[in-house]
């Protein structure tokens, strides 16, 4: 009796061109050309022996073999998360709805609003809780961010406030503790001086070019924000300390990306790049004028990685990152521990506040005037299983371990474990196919890949 095959890993068959595939096992690092032969003895691998093929045959079956495609596959392990109870340690507090910033593309118009500003209260328990559960389970660092529908640190006082608070905390039970914030940069050289002397990292909104940034980002005034802008990199650049800038593109500027890409790389020193397509959501969903095309952003974003050679520098686009393998695509599903101004606990950071209608599914909790932690247990349990191996239409996708059914905030539908296929989905395919096959051409590794979530 010959020797058997089978497939014992995901392996996944993305059509090229002139008959000829990619045989891509992305749990397995391994990518191949494969004609249509390959493909049909892969069909029909379940009634194939060494005994009843040619030698050319067992020659291709044998080196799938040898790349762990056949007949025992040491796949990377996707970690799950799915704790029974809610004890997370990294906490992301929104302080306020407000913003010194009137951004033509908000998703949470901030600063149009009545303000809502967060009390200490709701800091404090979610801070003493982060610091109970670490200690609980025997963890050495706790994290805290900043993030929110406003800009995260315009209550200055309070942020200082919780750091403070924090790092007492820290010491007292000997934790370490990591402080970070997303922000619109827009910040003066004290503050820059504190944020280096108690941060570990920023995430810095800027769009790349002086005129662009602004156009897309003004003051109230409709005073532009880039010499703002060009003060806070050139101070962080200055201290060496570590940011990542993230980049918004619009119909405005989507012809500007390589001018934006070369642009930062000759005058800001971050670790990371981050460029993503403006969602009609917020301010810019009132107009078509800030429409993309996401063909344009692709073919652009594709020019710009084929030239990037910094590997000191972060490339990103959410949706394609082929050197990630994770079965969600954030926090949502992970307990986000995410505190709004007025004490409720979302899953989203987008979702922030009571009066969005998408609020009912992403708010699974609050803190109440005890500073006491309500979880709705149902709700938690609905959104941890908004994993990539629950969905059904994310199922045989080659893309799934990469972009993880998507940003759930941006279904255009109610279902949060529904259908997927929008435009976003097909942009990830598309990104994430044109990076195998460069992969490919180059003869490049695939990456060292990590499981961890974005």
């Amino acid at each position: 009796m010959g020797k058997k095959y089978r497939v014992t890993c995901d392996l996944f068959t993305i059509p090229l061109q002139k008959n000829e595939s990619l045989l891509y096992a992305p749990r397995v690092g391994f990518i191949c050309e494969a004609n249509e032969d390959v493909l049909s003895l892969l069909a029909n691998i379940d009634e194939i022996t060494s005994e009843n093929i040619n030698e050319k045959q067992k020659g291709v079956l044998d080196r799938l073999e040898k790349n762990g495609i056949l007949n025992g596959s040491r796949e990377k392990t996707i970690q799950k998360y799915n704790p029974r109870t809610f004890e997370p340690t990294r906490l992301t507090l929104f302080p306020t709805n407000q913003c010194n910033l009137r951004c033509i593309y908000c998703y949470a118009s901030a600063g149009e609003h009545a303000e809502k500003a967060m009390e200490w209260q709701y800091a404090e328990s979610a801070i003493n809780t982060i610091v109970k559960n670490a200690l609980k389970n025997h963890h050495k660092t706790i994290s805290i961010g900043f993030h929110g529908g406003g800009e995260p640190l315009y209550r200055w006082k309070f942020i200082q406030q919780v750091a403070d608070y924090a790092e007492t905390q820290s010491r007292k039970n000997h934790l370490n503790l990591k402080l970070y914030a997303a922000t619109n940069g827009l910040l003066n050289e004290q503050q820059l001086e504190w944020i280096t002397g108690h941060f570990s990292d920023l995430n810095i909104s800027f769009d790349g070019l002086p005129e662009v940034q602004d156009y897309h980002r003004p003051l109230p005034n409709r005073e532009g924000s880039f010499k703002y802008l060009d003060r806070t990199f050139r101070f962080l650049d200055s201290k060496g300390f570590n940011y990542g800038i993230r980049s918004t593109f619009s119909n405005y500027n989507i012809d500007l990306m390589e001018d934006s890409y070369d642009f930062i790389m000759s005058h800001y020193k971050p670790k990371s790049i981050h460029f993503e397509p403006v969602f009609q959501c917020g301010r810019c969903k009132t107009s078509s004028d800030y429409d993309i095309s996401l063909d344009k952003f692709a073919l652009n974003f594709q020019r710009i990685e084929a030239k990037h050679n910094n590997k000191k520098i972060q490339f990103i686009y959410s949706g394609s990152r082929v050197e990630t393998l994770t079965d969600s695509f954030c926090g949502v599903s992970r307990d986000s521990f995410t505190i709004t101004p007025d004490g409720y606990i979302t899953a989203c950071f987008e979702i922030t506040s009571p009066d969005d209608p998408k609020s009912e599914k992403f708010f699974y909790g609050r803190i109440n005037g005890e500073g006491e932690l309500i979880i709705d247990e149902k709700k938690r349990k609905y959104l941890q299983d908004i994993t990539v191996d629950n969905l059904e239409y994310c199922k045989d996708c080659f893309a799934k371990w990469h972009c993880a059914g998507e940003c759930v905030a941006r279904l255009g539908h109610d279902d949060l474990h529904g259908e997927r296929g929008h435009d976003r989905c097909i942009l990830n395919r598309k990104m994430l196919k044109s990076k195998l096959i460069t992969i490919l051409k180059t003869n490049s590794k695939t990456p060292d890949y990590s499981t961890q979530h974005k």
